[in-house]
């Protein structure tokens, strides 16, 4: 975490002071510490750093709830020692009898780094006579409880509302003050990993919201590193390289572009920010390719976006990206593919079936609107803009 996101949250510094009698060993601290930051970026891992914490405190459940009650399947919801049917009975119908839950809202409990024992929240006869502990707490078993608020969802871009509960048998003793001191000790790292994880398991959906958004377009779109590596090619473009009549243009990909392939010296001219169009093929013609440059600087190679489409069935979807790009016309975007040949406007008119003097000012309009003056400085325009941010 950022020094500027730990001083949005002043508890940090508060709960690092040393336990009263040194009841928290470097040991424990450590294993703890490992068991939390490891768990970072794997929702599969955070059972165990459950298990973990429930060991550091002789706890005999221990649940880590985000996102609210009653979503069960939308919330993240890590756990350990606890049945899938017992969270889902909860999820699904216990939390409106919960009465800590019921006390904790009502003295205004959920706020970050809250931590509270079970017993001080309810008073222990009046939780033995509910319900909620008749018929669904004493079957877990469960009766005593260590309760942290992890988060309260207050900070943007960081953990949603969440918390750790930690439950005893009825036949232990209860948690005791300075177990809620310890707990205060681990808390930090506890919400340092939980807002790592938060952000890594956002970064991740973006991503594959990305990765989904590509796979709709109809032509393809391969995203590579500054060492020419594929770093993300979508449907389309897995499937042009699957084809063997194209694979001779397309060389490595979808591994990779080396600088020896027919598309190695426009990919490369695009991690150097400068970019560009061409055709592949030769005489007859199979693809047309784009290479826009992504942050890329003078200094230092940046990343690259390749745009490909087959040239005998150019999309409307591909050629709608570069009129777009600069407000072309549909008339003046069909010269483009053109253009990238090297046609001259008497083989455009006569291929087109058009006049050459239509050829010639649709030409002007695409040269004033991207201000361009020759045909050459519009091919490498084509892959130097618009600016791509990733």
């Amino acid at each position: 975490m950022a020094e500027d996101e730990v001083a949005e949250r002043p508890w940090v510094r508060r709960v690092d002071a040393p336990l009263e009698g040194g009841a928290l060993s470097l040991a424990a601290l450590e294993r703890v510490q490992t068991a939390l930051y490891g768990a970072v970026g794997r929702d599969d891992a955070w059972p165990e750093a459950l298990r973990v914490l429930a060991h550091e405190f002789d706890a005999h459940i221990a649940l880590l709830v985000a996102a609210g009650q009653g979503q069960r399947d939308q919330s993240f919801y890590a756990a350990w020692n606890q049945t899938e049917a017992a969270a889902r009975a909860f999820s699904d119908h216990w939390w409106q009898h919960d009465p800590w839950l019921a006390q904790g809202i009502a003295q205004g409990l959920f706020r970050h780094g809250v931590i509270r024992r079970g017993s001080d929240i309810v008073a222990p006869a009046a939780l033995r006579a509910s319900r909620y502990y008749r018929e669904y707490l004493s079957t877990l078993p469960a009766e005593h409880l260590l309760a942290c608020v992890v988060s309260d969802g207050s900070v943007p871009g960081m953990a949603p509302a969440s918390h750790l509960s930690l439950f005893r048998r009825p036949d232990q003793d209860d948690f005791s003050a300075q177990d809620v001191q310890r707990l205060r000790a681990y808390y930090p790292h506890l919400l340092r990993a939980f807002d790592l994880h938060w952000s890594h398991r956002r970064l991740a959906d973006q991503v594959t919201l990305l990765h989904r958004f590509l796979d709709a377009f109809e032509f393809g779109v391969v995203m590579l590193g500054p060492d020419a590596a594929v770093l993300h090619a979508n449907r389309s473009a897995r499937d042009m390289a699957a084809e063997p009549r194209l694979a001779r243009w397309l060389g490595s990909l979808p591994a990779r572009v080396a600088g020896h392939e027919p598309l190695g010296p426009l990919v490369h001219e695009g991690l150097r920010g400068q970019g560009g169009g061409g055709v592949l093929g030769g005489a007859r013609p199979v693809l047309m390719a784009l290479a826009l440059p992504v942050g890329a600087a003078a200094a230092q190679p940046g990343a690259c976006m390749l745009l490909l489409t087959r040239y005998a069935q150019l999309t409307e979807s591909a050629l709608d990206f570069v009129m777009r790009t600069f407000a072309l016309s549909a008339a003046e975007a069909r010269l483009l593919p053109l253009l990238l040949r090297g046609s001259t406007p008497a083989d455009m008119a006569a291929q087109l079936g058009i006049k050459l003097g239509t050829v010639r000012s649709q030409l002007s309009a695409i040269f004033a609107k991207t201000g361009s003056v020759r045909q050459q400085d519009l091919i490498r325009l084509l892959g130097s803009v618009p600016p791509v941010r990733l």
